[in-house]
């Protein structure tokens, strides 16, 4: 899965990617400012997270253009604790709701650590976030809520995938299961390329196209059990 990581200058972005990866991303920079991006991975439940940081400066519009194309989700990091850099901060945010309009996002009040940083509510409300979409206080020097955010976006990503994988799930394995599969969905042979490329460009199943066969990877079988097992629950 392909995470982008957006926001204003100075926000925290590169030290968000930084963290998450373990302090082994590539970072780009230049005098400690970020020029080209930056980038990190990381696994959760399995799945491979590839993260990728954007400059945050108004004139990098093109490179966060380009870095978007692909994301599966979005961090959107704000500086919680400086409100004069709000201005530049929606602006990017009007940027990447342009590039990526349907795309699941997680915003990162960011910089909790330091004293009269606004909490996440004050950040809603000053964004205009809409209440479905999670805010969460974080830092990047003390690790807060950081690790827990990636797994609310990773669930958040899986739930949105949930009705395909769900009929994916249906013709797990079998002989044919593809054109069972196909048919299900109704969809013609391109469409049905498409989806299962990009499914497995992104970990969630394995193709044999001669074979006719499709199979989920363990990773999203253990997450369909676990939502299976709380829907029981419930």
């Amino acid at each position: 899965m392909k995470v982008l990581v957006a926001g204003g200058y100075h926000s925290g972005k590169s030290s968000v990617v930084r963290f998450l990866s373990g302090g082994g991303s590539i970072h780009i920079d230049k005098h400690g400012t970020t020029v080209a991006l930056d980038y990190g991975r990381v696994d959760v439940e399995g799945l491979r997270i590839h993260l990728f940081g954007t400059p945050g400066m108004r004139h990098f519009r093109i490179l966060r253009e380009i870095l978007s194309r692909g994301a599966d989700g979005v961090f959107f990091v704000i500086d919680s604790a400086d409100p004069g850099r709000d201005d530049e901060a929606n602006a990017v945010k009007r940027e990447i709701d342009e590039f990526l309009p349907d795309v699941v996002r997680v915003y990162l009040a960011n910089k909790q650590d330091v004293n009269g940083a606004r909490p996440p509510e004050v950040v809603r409300q000053v964004f205009k976030i809409p209440d479905d979409v999670p805010v969460i206080g974080t830092s990047t020097v003390t690790g807060l809520n950081l690790s827990l955010a990636l797994r609310m976006l990773v669930a958040k990503l899986i739930e949105k995938a949930s009705p395909l994988l769900n009929v994916l799930k249906k013709h797990d394995g079998e002989a044919g299961g593809i054109s069972r599969f196909a048919d299900a969905m109704e969809f013609n042979l391109a469409s049905t390329r498409k989806v299962l490329n990009w499914l497995e460009l992104r970990g969630y199943i394995e193709v044999d196209w001669r074979a006719g066969i499709f199979w989920l990877t363990s990773p999203i079988k253990n997450v369909l059990e676990k939502s299976d097992e709380l829907s029981k629950g419930n």
